[in-house]
């Protein structure tokens, strides 16, 4: 990524094992053995999820892990859109009506995995507390600093989408979560067209499936390796990244 920042492989390799357990947590996977822990090791008791029940729980927790990032992006938006808190410091007009447009759209796809969750008697992951100072490091924010870190959360969403989608079980999540992940792809063409209009983009012709990945080092999950330089048609098929992958990715971020 153009903007250096703070994160490095020992930050995340070193508190790996407590943020996944906190990450987890927020997506109602941490303490699912917990009774079983807790429970005389002389009688443990049988649970067994019928195939249904089990597709069921496993459709929530994809649901609970994309609400999160939902969480996370429309978060940075909202940072950045009218009223938030660094929405002065964005003085191209065209760079503010991005940022709120695609706040709002971040924001509906928080409200509308929320319903859905809740419509299958599931309980919402509660929101984390999100730190962005991390990413932005010392650089002054601005519109390229802003484009640039757009550049860099949105394919990380539909890498995100694509590596879970197949595992739902309930063909109108995955029509769902397609139509989400369809507009994640949208909001990288989107910013990335801008970034090239107003000259922040250095490679507009860079084919990637693995963005905000660099060429460098194409399998590094520390956002300081990053390279938000890349074509606004990317790729005719981005590659997934696990839930691990993308824990990795967010977790300087989470508090």
């Amino acid at each position: 990524m153009p903007e250096k920042v703070e994160a490095t492989n020992a930050e995340i390799s070193g508190g790996q094992a407590t943020s996944r357990r906190k990450f987890m947590g927020y997506i109602g996977l941490a303490g699912a053995g917990a009774a079983l822990v807790a429970c005389s090791p002389q009688n443990p008791p049988v649970v067994e999820l019928t195939p249904a029940q089990q597709a069921a729980k496993q459709d929530l927790e994809i649901l609970n892990y994309a609400l999160v990032l939902e969480y996370l992006e429309a978060e940075f938006y909202n940072l950045f859109a009218v009223g938030g808190k660094y929405a002065a410091n964005l003085k191209l007009d065209d760079v503010k009506k991005y940022a709120a447009e695609i706040a709002g759209h971040e924001n509906s796809h928080v409200k509308v995995l929320t319903d859905t969750i809740v419509s299958l008697k599931g309980t919402p992951a509660t929101k984390p507390t999100f730190d962005f100072s991390p990413l932005i490091g010392s650089k002054p924010i601005n519109d390229e600093l802003f484009l640039a870190l757009a550049a860099t959360f949105e394919p990380i969403g539909v890498r995100a989408y694509l590596g879970q989608v197949a595992r739902l079980t309930n063909p109108a999540l995955i029509a769902a979560a397609g139509a989400i992940h369809a507009v994640e792809a949208d909001h990288v063409s989107a910013v990335q067209e801008l970034r090239v209009k107003l000259g922040f983009n250095k490679q507009p012709n860079r084919q990637t499936d693995i963005a905000p990945q660099s060429v460098a080092k194409p399998t590094s999950l520390v956002a300081g390796d990053f390279d938000a330089d890349y074509s606004p048609t990317p790729t005719a098929f981005w590659k997934a990244l696990t839930m691990d992958q993308v824990l990795a990715i967010v977790k300087p971020v989470i508090k």
